[in-house]
């Protein structure tokens, strides 16, 4: 039994060493490896009794995927597809013989590392060889936002009937050295500074001998600071030491005497000259009738009904009333004719959609009316473009190389700003802050905050006052939390509650001493604020009952 299990075990045969397999040749080939018979040696039944060389575990392999080490002049590349900054990889070899190498190394990406980019610039450059990736340019975009400004434009459109107003207006009294005033009115972005300043700088030549100050008064600390500052652009040096009637007096000298040209004083914001008694408006617009004055007053400000309201006065001496000017809010049409030809001035394509220019027209109008607002909205949504678009790379010819197939691949008509676009700036800019009523972002506004603005807006509509103070805010608001039947919250609260909607720019508050004495006044227009907050039912039984 010995002698048979001997003979089992011998005829078990395992190869030495196996030579690895060349590259070319084919599996299995191993013509240099020695033939070794069974009687030379006889390994043993169990493989953890054998050395690592039988087990073939430190016999030195290549794998056969690896290519050969090529010197460094086949490793290098046309100096043609140095050029471009993306990889340029070459096709698999051709069938033929094993031995036979390309002058490039395969390196073939797999299916998984492929992406639409790198196979388009593979693809290209077999074709061209000079093609590069380049961030999107956005000079197109620069140039609308450029004209897109809120500043003293060019040419001013939907305004011609009152220029030539205010251009009689001028000639008249400038020429003939007649004194006289002139009230502007007009909602917020209607286009009074605008047009007034293009005015004045073309008649400069038309004009001789006449001297132009403009002055805007809600740079002034207070309503008496304007005549310092009057005297200042007159020429009086060291004016602010004199005192308030004696250089009123001083002024009224000097602008009667016959030496002094002919003055045209602008006053924009002319409603924050407001103060005790109305003294310094009534001095004002009393200096053209003055004996021999040589004051052409020009104000302006926001108020229809200020030389009425305020200046109650000047009804009783007619001569001294001045002439009213209105200025109306811009309709749809003006704000689509104003940004279409704002527009045109970019050079290329029309980059703003004709649809979306409509629907934002439609929707500043419906609200204000104001063309600031639209011009503000447009820029906004060619910068959320431009950001979009800048984040994107485009395929594009390098320099001196020219062919017909690259440059259709280059694409000149840049991205429209689409109706998408200038709603999501109409809801996020503008929506936000005007989101009183119910719905949406709204719904964190809390319901005192709501009827705090609703008891402001009244009480402003029965003083006929754009400012009251927290005790008279505080007591209307009480009034109407009694009658919804509601508690309302302490004075001390009401003025965290001012604070609070002063931060999200609908109030203004002007600290004083005492909190109760603080004015409060809207920073919105009224007509906006009023517009947002009917949509709530309470709020809007609110307004629609107007008592306090």
């Amino acid at each position: 039994m010995p002698s048979t299990r001997s003979q089992t075990q011998a005829a078990i045969d395992f190869p030495r060493r196996k030579h690895p397999r060349t590259p070319g040749g084919p599996p299995g080939d191993c013509k240099d490896a020695p033939s070794i018979s069974s009687q030379e040696k006889v390994l043993p039944l169990s493989p953890r009794k054998r050395l690592g060389g039988d087990n073939l575990c430190n016999v030195p392999q290549s794998l056969p995927c690896s290519p050969t080490k090529q010197s460094k002049k086949e490793n290098e590349l046309p100096s043609a597809s140095r050029r471009g900054r993306c990889l340029f990889f070459s096709e698999r070899p051709a069938a033929g013989s094993p031995g036979k190498r390309n002058d490039v190394v395969p390196f073939p990406l797999h299916k998984w590392q492929e992406t639409p980019r790198s196979s388009e610039c593979s693809r290209l450059s077999k074709k061209t060889g000079c093609m590069q990736l380049f961030k999107q340019e956005g000079t197109c975009y620069q140039q609308a936002k450029s004209v897109l400004h809120t500043a003293v434009p060019d040419q001013l459109l939907a305004r011609e009937k009152e220029a030539d107003i205010i251009r009689q207006f001028l000639k008249k009294h400038v020429c003939q050295e007649k004194p006289g005033s002139l009230y502007v009115s007009g909602a917020p972005g209607t286009g009074k500074t605008a047009c007034l300043s293009r005015i004045l700088q073309d008649l400069q030549n038309d004009l001789p001998g006449s001297k132009t100050i403009v002055l805007n008064c809600m740079s002034l600390s207070s309503s008496q600071a304007v005549f310092p500052a009057i005297a200042e652009q007159l020429g009086q040096q060291g004016s602010s030491k004199v005192a308030g009637r004696d250089l009123v007096r001083k002024l009224e000298k000097q602008l009667t005497a016959e030496e002094t040209p002919m003055t045209v004083l602008m006053l924009d914001e002319m409603d924050q000259l407001d103060s005790k008694g109305q003294d310094v408006l009534y001095t004002v617009f009393e200096w053209p009738w003055l004996a021999g004055s040589r004051l052409i007053l020009i104000g302006v400000a926001n108020a229809l009904d200020l030389t009425d309201r305020i200046l109650a006065r000047l009804q009783a001496r007619p001569k001294c009333k001045p002439q009213l000017l209105n200025f109306p809010p811009y309709t749809k049409e003006q704000i689509a004719a104003i940004l279409q030809e704002r527009l045109k001035q970019v050079s290329g394509s029309q980059l703003l959609d004709s649809t979306a220019i409509q629907f934002c027209a439609r929707k500043v109008s419906a609200v204000s009316g104001d063309a600031r607002k639209a011009l503000d909205v447009c820029r906004r949504a060619i910068e959320i473009v431009e950001l979009d678009v800048r984040s994107q790379t485009v395929l594009k010819p390098l320099p001196g190389c020219k062919s017909p197939a690259t440059a259709a691949l280059v694409s000149p008509v840049p991205k429209k700003v689409e109706l998408l676009h200038i709603s999501q700036v109409i809801s996020e800019v503008y929506g936000d802050r005007m989101a009183l009523g119910s719905g949406g972002a709204s719904d964190q506004f809390p319901l005192q905050q709501k009827i705090l603005v609703c008891s402001l807006l009244l009480l402003a509509r029965q003083l006929k006052a754009k400012e009251v103070t927290l005790g008279k805010l505080h007591e209307a608001y009480s009034r109407v939390c009694r009658q919804q039947q509601m508690a309302a919250v302490a004075q001390s609260e009401c003025l965290s509650l001012a604070t609070l909607l002063e931060s999200r720019g609908i109030l203004t508050l002007k600290k004083a001493k005492e909190a109760r004495l603080t004015k409060v006044s809207l920073k919105i227009e009224e007509r906006d604020v009023e517009h947002a907050l009917k949509d709530g039912v309470l709020v809007g039984n609110i307004l629609a009952g107007g008592r306090l």
